[in-house]
């Protein structure tokens, strides 16, 4: 693995990406992907990120993995060492399925629900964009492969987009 491993340790799910002692990360990443999520142009640890997101049924996983994408690409600023305890994180995550299951839900609540959730997994809640926020959130839902393959090619392609919102890296941050 390479210096990213250790810059995203807190988003590379082992048991995800681990699963099969005799393939490496990236030949896991690639066959769990395939056919479900295009990966030609992603570098090697976007590679496992967004094989984390695919494979893991965790959304404190996910959410990781996805959090780490956006930071990579400049999108937002990610600090896993102002993470708060993962029972808080597996709360937050909840609340947001809870919101997802209600008949009458708002968009409101929603924003809300993501808002308050950020700064658990160390994210300032008043720089992110709301509709990256959503996005990002989106890949913690379950459902089978065609739901999550989908909600993480959205992903992606947000924060390919030309012109896509970047957030300024502080001094020593990032890539």
């Amino acid at each position: 693995m390479t210096d990213y491993a250790q810059k995203y340790a807190a988003a590379l799910d082992p048991d995800t990406l681990c699963r099969f002692p005799h393939r490496t990360p990236t030949e896991y990443a690639n066959t769990a992907l395939w056919g479900w999520v295009p990966t030609r142009d992603l570098p090697e640890h976007q590679l496992w990120l967004a094989a984390v997101m695919f494979r893991s049924h965790n959304g404190d996983w996910t959410l990781k993995a996805a959090l780490a994408l956006a930071d990579d690409t400049g999108h937002l600023v990610w600090n896993p060492a102002a993470m708060g305890e993962p029972s808080v994180r597996g709360k937050a995550v909840m609340s947001y399925w809870d919101w997802a299951e209600k008949i009458r839900r708002t968009d409101e609540e929603r924003d809300q629900v993501i808002r308050q959730a950020l700064p658990s997994f160390g994210v300032d809640a008043d720089t992110v964009d709301i509709g990256l926020a959503q996005d990002l959130f989106a890949t913690t839902l379950p459902g089978d492969e065609y739901g999550r393959s989908d909600r993480i090619r959205r992903l992606l392609n947000r924060l390919r987009a030309p012109g896509a919102a970047q957030v300024d890296m502080p001094a020593g941050g990032g890539r």
